[in-house]
């Protein structure tokens, strides 16, 4: 096998980097959604995307230890056939695994959404549009060679090599589409709320990590064109797996943070932030859900202000289930804020007498 360098390398460490982190913030939030008994669908989506993913990077690695990134006279035959066929299997494996983890980030949104019809159709198209490009990529790349050994040379047959190059743009417009309307809707479903600053932090660091996986689809577009030399296959598919590669990691990571919330308590000035209220007409956001009663053993004479927070459109969970900001199944309460008046007298028993 010849020695890592180049596009290559880059490839490799770039692969391993994303493989560790996606394995990190999936397996944190897993733990965490099982501890507090909340694990949802969205969480085994997640699952199922990292398993595609770690299989796609498994591949790529092979790809890379026979050759990605060089040029096709420093390789041997032998290696440019394996790289090459090692590179078709991962791209099935790659187009698998957009779907699961778009599908994980659009039912957690959905939650968010509620019964707000224009967010649940804008998520559940983006659902639909997702699965159908993976299903049309799929089959388009199956139909590049005939028979399909004939891309790596194992047999004769005849390729059109342009069929790779164009399923990467289509491919590509899709998820540039579904990556920013999936980045920029939490937005404006949340316009209307002032939310806590550690909300704040997670709701932008994963609105910045969505924006940067969709920059660098934007990037692999300027080399797909590098698929139509069928000649130099093996040193093309460095230049464009390596952006493949840091979109779905990223999308992982970044589909995932929310979940982890509750570490942030442990960030000193992120702990801090009190009770999150909305300025405008709409309802209270309490993350908390934790209604105010007067202290008990409440000693004096006077009048006593207690606001009780009604909630409304909140779905009731098991009994003595946790509703902290972990729990990602009921993000955003709409709350009715009412105020009791209660007169306390205490008189000491001693008076009595």
């Amino acid at each position: 096998m010849p020695r890592l360098g180049g596009d290559g390398l880059a490839l490799f460490i770039v692969t391993i980097l994303m493989l560790i982190m996606s394995w990190l913030t999936v397996g944190a939030r897993c733990t965490i959604r099982w501890g507090t008994g909340s694990i949802g669908l969205d969480d085994w989506l997640m699952v199922a995307g990292l398993a595609l993913f770690s299989l796609t990077c498994a591949l790529v690695i092979i790809v890379c230890l026979y050759g990605a990134g060089h040029r096709s006279d420093d390789l041997d035959p032998y290696d440019i056939m394996m790289g090459t066929k090692y590179y078709f299997m991962a791209q099935f494996a790659y187009f698998s695994g957009t779907v699961p983890i778009k599908l994980s980030i659009c039912v957690a949104l959905l939650r968010i959404a509620g019964v707000n019809r224009v967010f649940s159709l804008t998520l559940h198209a983006i659902g639909v549009l997702t699965v159908l490009s993976a299903i049309i990529a799929i089959i388009i790349i199956a139909n590049i060679c005939h028979p399909a050994s004939a891309l790596w040379g194992e047999t004769a047959g005849r390729c059109n090599h342009a069929l790779n190059s164009g399923v990467g743009y289509f491919f590509s417009a899709v998820s540039i589409s579904t990556d920013w309307t999936l980045a920029i809707l939490p937005v404006f479903m949340l316009y209307n709320l002032q939310l806590k600053r550690s909300l704040k932090v997670s709701i932008a660091t994963v609105l910045g990590l969505a924006a940067f996986a969709s920059t660098a689809t934007i990037v692999r577009l300027k080399f797909l064109v590098l698929y139509e030399d069928g000649s130099e296959f093996m040193f093309s598919i460095a230049k464009i797996a390596v952006w493949s590669i840091l979109e779905e990691g990223i999308g992982i990571t970044a589909g995932s943070l929310p979940m982890l919330r509750p570490l942030l308590r442990y960030i000193p000035f992120l702990s801090s932030g009190g009770r999150t209220s909305s300025g405008g007409h709409g309802g209270q956001a309490n993350f908390n859900n934790t209604p105010e009663f007067p202290p008990r053993g409440c000693r004096g004479d006077g009048v006593q202000m207690d606001t009780i927070n009604r909630v409304e459109g909140a779905e009731a969970g098991p009994a003595g289930e946790n509703n902290s900001d972990g729990d990602s199944q009921r993000h955003i309460l709409k709350e009715t804020e009412f105020t009791i008046t209660s007169e306390l007298r205490h008189a000491d028993s001693r008076q009595r007498g």
